[in-house]
């Protein structure tokens, strides 16, 4: 798209010299290192914004189990702030994705103290969806968890989809599904794929009230990423002791990364276990059909 001295295009390789000459004040940027994947990934867009021809900002997408989008990645040059570009780049992007008919929905997460992120999104209409917390265990000698049994392992696919199948919207207190780090999602049954599911380390509680999730990602750090989607887990027996067994047996050389629900983090008793981000909240719109 080109309007006037403006133009919005799909980046490719050739254009990864621009994206490096942009001022956008952040250090190491991990964009800058992975920018020849992203640019090559099926599952992926990034979209620049140039201003007679120089880049100066850049904003894209990811997809998951082929209905559902995230946007993110979004840079700006300082020098070209308060001009609305942002928006706009944003705005063409979005309307890229709603002409996917595939596309069921599309979301984005920013950290609550982002103010200029959200009021992008806020004017694009998309609406906040919930708020959580991220943590990483630094200090397991803190948790204190209820002791008990260690919960008992899942380990065929079909029963690991039936523990999915068994979670109502109304009883996930958490809100979303956390599919990767960073990366929040609508709890649908199109992403538990047979691949996902046996990637996926589970657990249940013995009478079958509850489970929850391990399974590895990297987001810079080797993390083992634990879904659990009630607010009790300091609460319920055994729970923190069968997540720290898997720690010691499974994933032995991860970093533990959680998220809390609002409620979840407000109930926890040991906080200075845990790195907490700022929290989170994630905007979402739902995308009609075509």
């Amino acid at each position: 798209m080109v309007q006037g001295l403006l133009q919005i295009k799909k980046l490719t390789l050739d254009d990864y010299e621009a994206f490096k000459k942009m001022d956008t004040g952040i250090d190491d940027d991990y964009v800058t290192r992975i920018f020849p994947d992203l640019v090559k990934h099926k599952h992926q867009g990034v979209y620049g914004l140039f201003h007679q021809g120089q880049m100066v900002s850049i904003a894209g997408y990811s997809i998951f189990g082929e209905h559902f989008a995230v946007l993110g990645r979004l840079r700006s040059d300082r020098r070209f702030l308060s001009k609305g570009y942002a928006t706009r780049l944003v705005e063409h992007i979005l309307g890229e994705l709603e002409q996917m008919p595939q596309m069921k929905w599309v979301g984005a997460n920013t950290q609550v103290p982002n103010w200029s992120a959200r009021r992008v999104l806020e004017k694009l209409g998309l609406e906040e969806t919930v708020t959580f917390y991220s943590a990483v265990l630094k200090e397991r000698d803190q948790l204190q968890g209820l002791d008990g049994n260690l919960w008992i392992p899942v380990e065929s696919t079909e029963e690991k989809r039936k523990l999915f199948s068994t979670l109502s919207s109304r009883e996930n207190q958490l809100g979303m599904f956390p599919y990767e780090c960073y990366y929040p999602l609508p709890f649908h049954e199109a992403l538990f794929s047979d691949e996902y599911l046996a990637e996926s380390i589970v657990f249940r509680k013995e009478d079958g009230s509850r489970f929850f999730v391990m399974k590895e990602d990297q987001k810079g750090n080797v993390y083992a990423h634990l879904k659990y989607f009630w607010d009790d887990s300091f609460e319920q027996p055994g729970f923190w002791k069968t997540v720290l067994y898997a720690l010691d047996e499974i994933f032995t050389n991860h970093k533990l990364w959680i998220d809390f629900s609002e409620g979840g983090f407000h109930r926890m008793p040991s906080p200075g276990a845990f790195y907490v981000q700022d929290p989170w909240i994630l905007y979402s719109k739902e995308v009609p059909d075509l």
